[in-house]
């Protein structure tokens, strides 16, 4: 057998306080960083704090000129409100619903201005807890699923700081997935679930407005348990009604059928407007009569309407008043449209249009030093709130960030008046976008904090950060640069001018000059994943466009998953760790061989290039004593893997890490189904350990909207195991003795009696779902096959091999104790390993049995190509690659010893489970290398289903 492929290190020195990491090119696991728990607990505060939705809800009232008692206070008199307020089950969501402009957040702000008195917010002593967030289409960190859940927890750890220390333990082995969504809703829900935190009330405004993961907040939120009370708004939105259609304690209260109690609060939200606009401006009794009737007017119920129109006059002089209140027309998009045109009049139309247009197509508010360098303006930062001032009421500023007004200014530009903005055509100005993307990352630079040593964390490299910082105004530029790139050139291929596109070559560019140099700017700005994202959208691209390039964007996707878990932590491991380590053949490591890191004497030997393994992740899990589960979706690079404590979900090609999600102890079994959407599981009334009688619980759960479907008492009978069948129909669970099948909405479609003092259960299915294979473990003997069918008319029948009445079994007397099962691909043909190192094919319909091959290295999991004819066998540490037809030997490479292998369906990955690992192995990568496998006979004859 070939000796495993050698990255010794025979020497190597480094001076001062150095510090570098040593390792196998490709076996650079995930190791979690260690700090003291007080420091650890702020760590996970600051990460929760993306935003400060109590900062949210200031800055609001700030820009709508404050919060008026009187323009929300006839809520509280509503019979919907009450309902909610007093009914214990019947209410415990309020749905407050109406189109744009309706005052639907300063409702929400006085709501919480109203319950915040009874809750922990206002004083420790209290009793309540109240957590709320305001989402903002035009915001990224605040229009997604992730960044709600994080505002909401955040609030409420700070009301119960034991609640961090949770936290604390919580991510102590998973310090890496704070901010993963399946991950902070499993812990919001244990939250929710603590009778410390009271009676909760949590508040979300413009639900609308949360553009990634809508589904899942609104089954989030139908869902809670019944110690949280919510109260939600949102334009009309019918996908919203239709799900929380779905909630039985949903009171839905809709402005538009209020309009009276609304047009009320608008009157009072004219009249203090009004004084407040006649006091500042000395205005006499009979003009403001005249500006408030007007007002009253023109609003037709419409906050937004009066807010702007007010803002306007503030900036005339008292005299001028008068006559510029007549100019403003009714209507929000009549006034959006006469700001445009008094823009467009203005001398200095084409700034306001430059900040207009890039404020319009950005992928977040930009600060004022971010939105100089991408306009490239000439302008002191100081003067910059001035500026957005004369932006004709469309922008608004939030400390130093500038945001709009409302999301339907936005929306105006965009429809309305694209064509002032870009004049160029959209198209052009995204790829103008970029390009200034590219030119601000021009000053990147090896080492940009001064660092010197590769052992500085990055916690070291911030609380020693450069004043000022050299990043300050290119962190957009960062993160962002790829996804303008994407933009402009779909832009290009919708326009049909794609021949004028270079953006490719300046990517290029960028990556062969400043790759590292960009990594680590990400890295010191908290967003290494961001790096991932870009190079992904450069292979798109190239693929397309540019193919001669995609190499170099491969190498670099190889360098960045390998040491990603080293260098989010120490920044300057990009030049030690990350060159030293690459193969010597890696076009990264040649073009930046310059700037490693110079301490060292001396350099360890390593490979010419990379190894096969791409990825290693330590799961911090023993899984020797037990089967774990794991498989690819069908339509994506998706793997899912269950262990004991844990659910790993891992897109295999687009994350370096997977994402982790601790299981309730009281889950003793689980599965997936092959396309994501379905979660089995079996519940224990008792901790695994115990030795009383458990009662145990089926539950079928959709994933996707973490929702409940159906459960089943199972009592105290023992579950060996489940499974869901690949088109997502059937659910198996085998018993002590028998076999029950449901389909999945939980009828139980078929009872099998399956010998008895059954153990344990490996699963296997064919393609089409017709067929599934249980190899059984029982407590006295060793593993028995039995193959159950189901014809194509959905009903289920299986056949005994001795009785030819219920099933068909394969037991030990006829081939020996059995490893492992599976079916070919679109065949009914069983692959059987056996402990004999014997390998049978069993042709399930015609019941023929046929040695496929002996293997002299035994086998003990088996999986299969979805698309080439060859097979994966794991045994004794190794993996090895067979020619299915030909029964020969094609590659091997040395693996940890594995506990279960999976294809992926693009046969691009191999997936090896190990004892407390996950390895990677890619395919391309595996049959691209030269290095001969060890010589095997042949055996011509093959197969046929």
């Amino acid at each position: 057998m070939e000796n495993p492929i050698s990255s010794t290190v025979k020497s190597l020195n480094a001076t001062g306080s150095s510090r570098v990491h040593v390792g196998n090119s490709y076996n650079i696991a995930h190791h979690y960083r260690s700090g003291s728990e007080q420091d650890g607990a702020k760590k996970y505060l600051d990460a929760l704090r993306s935003t400060d939705p109590r900062d949210d809800k200031a800055r609001i009232e700030q820009t709508n000129g404050g919060l008026l008692k009187d323009s929300y206070v006839w809520i509280l008199d509503s019979p919907e409100f009450i309902t909610w307020r007093d009914e214990s089950e019947c209410g415990r969501l309020l749905w407050i619903r109406g189109d744009p402009g309706k005052g639907k957040t300063m409702l929400l702000s006085g709501l919480i201005n109203e319950l915040q008195p009874s809750t922990k917010l206002e004083s420790p002593q209290k009793r309540s807890t109240m957590s709320f967030f305001f989402c903002q289409a035009t915001n990224s960190g605040l229009n997604n699923y992730t960044a709600i859940l994080k505002g909401l927890i955040y609030l409420l750890a700070i009301q119960h700081p034991a609640l961090v220390a949770d936290l604390n333990d919580e991510c102590r082995q998973d310090r890496d997935h704070w901010n993963s969504k399946v991950s902070l809703e499993g812990f919001f829900r244990r939250m929710l679930g603590d009778p410390a935190l009271g009676e909760i009330y949590l508040l979300v405004d413009a639900l609308d407005e949360c553009i990634e993961d809508l589904p899942l907040l609104l089954a989030f939120i139908s869902s809670t348990s019944s110690s949280a009370k919510w109260i939600v708004t949102s334009r009309n939105r019918c996908e919203i009604n239709e799900l929380f259609g779905q909630a039985s304690s949903k009171v839905a209260l809709s402005l538009e059928l209020h309009d009276d109690s609304v047009s009320e609060a608008v009157e009072s939200y004219i009249s203090y407007r009004t004084s407040e606009l006649a006091y500042r401006k000395k205005i006499k009794d009979s003009a403001a009569r005249r500006i408030h009737d007007y007002l009253s007017q023109n609003a037709h119920g419409t906050f937004l309407w009066v807010a702007l129109v007010c803002q306007r006059l503030e900036r005339c002089r008292a005299w001028e008043i008068p006559s510029q209140l007549l100019q403003l027309p009714p209507g929000l998009n009549k006034l959006y449209a006469q700001m445009m045109d008094q823009i467009r009049k203005s001398e200095s139309c084409d700034l306001y249009i430059r900040i207009l247009a890039v404020a319009s197509t950005v992928f977040r508010p930009l600060t004022f030093a971010e939105l100089k360098a991408m306009e490239d303006l000439n302008i002191d930062e100081e003067t910059m709130p001035d500026l957005i001032v004369e932006c004709g009421s469309f922008l608004t500023t939030k400390s130093d960030t500038v945001v709009f007004v409302h999301k339907s200014a936005k929306d105006f530009l965009l429809k309305e008046s694209s064509n002032l903005l870009f004049r160029s055509g959209l198209a052009q100005h995204r790829y103008k976008l970029f390009q200034r993307c590219i030119d601000i990352l021009q000053s990147l630079h090896k080492d940009m904090y001064g660092l010197l040593y590769p052992g500085v964390s990055l916690d070291e490299a911030h609380r020693n950060r450069p004043h000022p910082d050299p990043l300050h105004d290119s962190k957009y530029a960062c993160i962002f640069w790829a996804d303008h790139l994407q933009e402009a050139y779909k832009l290009f291929v919708e326009d049909d001018i794609v021949d004028y596109f270079r953006g490719a070559d300046t990517a290029y560019n960028f990556i062969v000059q400043k790759f590292l140099f960009w990594l680590e700017a990400l890295i010191l700005r908290q967003n290494l994943s961001a790096g991932v994202k870009a190079l992904r959208v450069l292979r798109d691209l190239f693929d397309k466009e540019r193919p001669n390039y995609k190499a170099l964007i491969e190498d670099a996707l190889r360098f960045l998953y390998l040491f990603f878990p080293v260098m989010e932590s120490y920044p300057l491991q990009i030049y030690a760790s990350g060159l030293i380590f690459s193969p010597h053949q890696s076009l990264v490591r040649r073009l930046f061989q310059p700037h490693t890191s110079g301490i060292f004497s001396r350099f360890p030997k390593i490979d010419d290039y990379w190894n096969p393994i791409r990825s290693i992740f330590d799961i911090h899990e023993d899984i020797e004593d037990f089967e774990p589960v794991m498989t690819f979706a069908p339509s994506s690079d998706l793997l899912l893997l269950t262990t004991f404590s844990s659910l790993i979900r891992w897109h295999v090609n687009h994350e370096p890490i997977p994402e982790i999600v601790k299981k309730d102890p009281i889950y003793e079994m689980t599965a997936f189904s092959l396309d994501g959407k379905w979660l089995a599981l079996v519940s224990s009334s008792s901790h695994r350990d115990s030795e009383k009688p458990s009662l145990r619980t089926l539950h079928v759960r959709n994933w996707k909207l973490n929702r409940t479907i159906w459960s089943k008492a199972l009592g105290y009978r023992s579950v060996c195991g489940i499974a869901i069948s690949p088109d997502s129909q059937c659910l198996l669970v085998l018993y002590d003795e028998e076999l029950e099948v449901y389909n999945i909405e939980g009828v139980m479609s078929r009872l099998y009696p399956l010998g008895t003092n059954n153990e344990s259960v490996r699963f296997s299915f064919s393609s089409d779902s017709s067929w599934a294979a249980l190899t059984i473990t029982t407590r006295e003997t060793d593993s028995t096959l039995y193959v159950t069918g189901r014809e194509t008319d959905s009903t289920l029948y299986a056949i005994d091999l001795k009785t030819g009445k219920q099933y068909r079994s394969l037991k030990v007397e006829h081939i020996g104790t059995i490893r492992d099962a599976a079916f070919i691909p679109n065949t009914h043909w069983l692959m059987i390993c056996t402990v004999q190192n014997t390998v049978y094919l069993w042709n399930v319909l015609e019941w023929t049995l046929e040695t496929w091959r002996h293997l002299y290295h035994g086998a003990s999991w088996l999986a299969f190509s979805h698309s080439s004819p060859w097979v994966a066998f794991s045994a004794c540490g190794w993996l090895f690659i067979y020619n299915l037809a030909h029964r020969t030997l094609l590659k091997e490479i040395q693996v940890p010893s594995t506990r279960r292998i999976a294809v992926s369906f693009d046969d691009e990955t191999i997936a090896c489970a190990a004892n407390g690992s996950i390895h990677l192995v890619d395919v391309r990568a595996l049959f691209a290398d030269e290095r001969p496998s060890r010589a095997t006979d042949s055996i011509p004859t093959g197969w046929q289903d």
